[in-house]
């Protein structure tokens, strides 16, 4: 099956390229989102609904409220029934699940890495009437679901499309704003460090990486530790690229 799934998985440095306008327009479509008056008041968005459950953002955001604000800054959600989940998930309890993962199943934790590491690429993005969705294979998802049908304490799918918007709302902080040398951020920054982080982790889950690289990666890149792309070739061979691909692809994205 693992290879059937190959065609769903591989990444392609041309499409790379051309999804480089998605993620621009995602980027700006979120940051033009209105919001509420103050946290206590904010508006809701909702992105994606579906198993009974609706994703979106709220805005504006708790960085909204710092001494040096982010203005951009959005509350990704879980609405069930109306009603928003009050726990957002931080990088300590998505490893925690994808552990979880790991203990069922490394075939399906494998091929969520491919996922991850396709969506930090805005690989499984599409426009739909003039809005950018995030569409992951249905087949892929399938098969994953055979082992793992929920994460979070929701469907999988669900959890995927809330991870979409965590990393929607890491783009827009530093796609948006300037770093302290008042210089822009690297593309890497955001959406691909933050999804590129969860497969790094999965890739140590899978023996195929290191924890000390893991670890500290967050020492050398401050708060996340992305899987380089030249280690998708041997961490995630589903993918189906090769090194010279690799490399190809990592220039897209500094």
């Amino acid at each position: 099956m693992s290879k059937k799934l190959a065609k769903f998985l591989q990444l392609n440095p041309e499409e790379i390229k051309s999804a480089k306008a998605l993620r621009l327009k995602s980027i700006e479509d979120a940051v033009s989102l209105p919001g509420g008056p103050s946290r206590s008041k904010m508006l809701y968005h909702i992105l994606w609904s579906g198993k009974g459950y609706e994703v979106g953002v709220g805005k504006p955001g708790k960085e909204t409220e710092r001494k040096n604000p982010n203005p951009y800054d959005m509350w990704p959600l879980i609405r069930k029934g109306g009603v928003p989940e009050e726990r957002s998930a931080s990088f300590g309890d998505i490893f925690h699940e994808l552990e979880h993962m790991s203990n069922k199943s490394k075939y399906s934790l494998e091929l969520l890495g491919c996922l991850l590491a396709r969506s930090a690429l805005m690989l499984d993005h599409i426009s739909v009437d003039n809005k950018v969705v995030y569409s992951p294979n249905e087949v892929v998802i399938d098969e994953i679901s055979k082992d793992i049908p929920s994460m979070f304490n929701v469907p999988l799918v669900v959890f995927l499309q809330y991870l979409e918007t965590i990393a929607l709302n890491e783009d827009v902080k530093y796609q948006k704003n300037l770093n302290t040398k008042g210089k822009q951020y690297s593309k890497s920054a955001g959406r691909p460090n933050n999804l590129l982080t969860c497969a790094h982790l999965i890739a140590v889950l899978l023996g195929k990486a290191s924890m000390v690289d893991f670890a500290y990666g967050f020492a050398q890149q401050r708060g996340v530790s992305a899987i380089k792309i030249a280690q998708l070739p041997s961490c995630f061979p589903l993918l189906e690229i090769d090194k010279t691909e690799a490399k190809i692809i990592s220039e897209e994205i500094k």
